[in-house]
């Protein structure tokens, strides 16, 4: 019978180069697995959304073999990696808006301004954002009509465009979460929607500057609660072709900052209680049809900073001509001058 074998334990040399051939293994292995692990932290579904936007637009330079959140102008969320914001403004983006944008359907952020953008919006580019709440589209070429945005949206800017037609009532009771609307710089026609401020509560600022909307300023913006309370709140319509008078009703949005109004057919007086909008830092009635004096109560709008009235029928004061920066006892001058320049003509030593 043979003697057993003794138990070979093998040499700390040996050890070390085993050591040193597993490492070597792991590494080949993510070596090889690197294309993987790199996207292990993106959706797929969204990645070739985006490649597929991205091959109308060379200069992108997006890499099909990068996590696509790393991308520039893309940013996903920390739990599932989808992506939730697409900001690319200013890249020279030529053409149309490719339809695969809607399958990014986590997306709520969207920024393609100041590019070169053309023809109209895909017809189901809303279709699929539920989670929407920023579109700025502002500052290209796109054209058709107002597309049925949906009730997420919080802040939409398409101004600078080509975009026509009217402002449908079912187009603002879908937007019942805005608080920034800026359609201006396009070419809209038709009245203003009476309705909505009613469809729209939340509203702080609203520009339909530059378009070609008629008939009356709608009584129902007084209804704008946040253009009541908000600290930021701006009324801007000049540009337009409203006519009618300045209805006394819109001194109830008494936190208003801007109420801009120029180049219009308004006609009338200035709202006896103007003085209620006494946080106003601009006033810009200029180039309408307006007449008689200025309100003696526009001495409460203390904080004004821009005062245009010029190209008016008001009555008074030269300085009515141009434009000015005003203090408050500039201001006072100014209407002060008018009304006495308005007694005098009318008294009766003047019949």
């Amino acid at each position: 019978m043979l003697p057993p074998k003794p138990i070979l334990f093998p040499s700390s040399s040996t050890n070390h180069h085993h050591h040193n051939l597993r490492f070597v293994g792991y590494l080949i292995i993510l070596i090889l697995l690197f294309p993987t692990l790199a996207d292990a932290d993106s959706n797929p579904d969204d990645k070739d959304s985006l490649l597929s936007f991205a091959t109308n637009f060379p200069s992108l330079n997006w890499s099909a073999t990068t996590n696509c959140c790393s991308w520039d102008g893309i940013s996903c969320d920390d739990k599932r990696y989808r992506v939730i914001r697409l900001s690319i403004p200013g890249r020279g983006l030529r053409g149309a808006i490719p339809s695969s944008l809607q399958n990014l359907t986590s997306l709520s952020f969207l920024n393609l301004s100041c590019n070169l953008l053309s023809g109209p919006l895909p017809d189901r580019l809303f279709s699929s954002f539920n989670n929407l709440h920023t579109l700025d589209l502002s500052y290209n070429r796109l054209s058709g009509y107002l597309p049925n945005p949906l009730p997420t949206l919080q802040l939409l800017n398409l101004s600078n465009n080509h975009f026509s037609g009217t402002i449908q009532k079912d187009i603002l009771q879908s937007l019942q979460s805005l608080i920034a609307l800026n359609i201006s710089n396009n070419n809209f026609i038709g009245s203003i929607p009476l309705s909505i401020c009613n469809t729209s509560p939340a509203l702080v600022i609203l520009d339909f500057s530059l378009n070609d909307f008629t008939g009356n300023i709608p009584q129902g913006l007084s209804a704008c609660s946040n253009l009541q309370h908000s600290i930021s709140a701006k009324l801007l319509l000049p540009g337009n072709s409203l006519m009618g008078k300045i209805d006394e009703s819109i001194t109830n949005l008494t936190n208003l900052r801007s109420l801009v109004l120029f180049g219009n057919m308004l006609s009338g007086s200035i709202p006896h209680n103007i003085g209620k909008l006494s946080l106003l830092e601009k006033l810009e009635l200029h180039i309408n049809r307006l007449n008689g004096t200025l309100p003696l109560s526009l001495m409460n709008c203390t904080k004004l900073q821009l005062l245009n009235l010029r190209v008016n029928a008001l009555g008074g004061s030269q300085n009515l001509i141009s434009p000015i920066s005003v203090n408050s006892q500039e201001l006072t001058s100014v209407i002060t001058n008018s009304v006495g320049s308005y007694l005098k003509v009318f008294s009766p030593a003047n019949p």
